[in-house]
């Protein structure tokens, strides 16, 4: 679906007179901005869009803010030199005890430690610096303009606008926001759904991070709805 098609949609469903002038109670930008905010939680959530660059690892320095360097940055899937060798995923623990002098170890990047949104430190730290390859989990591009599409696949893209009715109404509270609460539910639960097929092609590259476990979240406090048992 276009950006055009899904908020036409959603200011339909929202009972705008969108045929007779344009919305009124639920201007056009707010739904954009609802829908936006579903591409980039159901990235999020998904971990389902990745991208592989070169980084040009700076000499002698250990820690990184990976969004500094990449603004679409969401979470590391692999690390690996030129030449291919896979730079291991560690924790910090990890590195403690395998050098209680980690952070200042100058060699090539065998091990890497990674926390929060961004931040990433190395194990060794080249002198001269180096380039590795990495895979991330991206965050979309906004999306702008009436033509533009989500880089998932197709069939997700009504859940975009599920997402577009329930956020508007969510201010409103109430009533309002308790019959939009299964909307909710039914984004996060295709989500879910998403994330499944994403985690079995990350387990068969081989890669460091999976998304979400969304079977396993309790999503009734957020929905209302109750937790499904067995």
């Amino acid at each position: 679906m276009t950006l055009a098609t899904m908020y036409g949609l959603a200011s339909q469903r929202l009972n705008e007179p969108f045929a007779q002038g344009g919305p009124t109670f639920y201007p056009t930008l707010e739904i954009v901005a609802a829908i936006n905010e579903a591409n980039r939680l159901f990235c999020l959530l998904t971990l389902a869009l990745e991208t592989t660059v070169a980084w040009n690892v700076a000499a002698a320095t250990t820690f990184f803010h990976m969004l500094t360097l990449y603004g679409d940055w969401i979470a590391p899937l692999r690390i690996a030199t030129a030449a291919g060798a896979k730079v291991r995923p560690s924790t910090w623990g990890e590195l403690w005890s395998l050098d209680s002098q980690w952070p200042a170890s100058p060699g090539a990047p065998t091990r890497y430690a990674s926390q929060g949104a961004d931040l990433l430190g190395l194990y060794q730290q080249p002198a001269g610096g180096t380039i590795l390859s990495v895979t991330y989990a991206q965050c979309p591009a906004p999306l702008v303009n009436d033509a533009d599409t989500p880089a998932v696949p197709a069939e997700w893209h009504p859940l975009f606008v599920d997402y577009g009715v329930y956020r508007p109404r969510q201010a409103e509270g109430g009533d309002a926001l308790a019959g939009a609460l299964p909307l909710l539910e039914r984004f996060l639960a295709g989500a879910g759904a998403y994330a499944d097929i994403v985690r079995a092609r990350n387990v068969g590259n081989g890669y460091d991070s999976m998304p979400f476990e969304l079977r396993s979240f309790d999503r009734s406090r957020l929905t209302g709805k109750s937790k499904s048992k067995g």
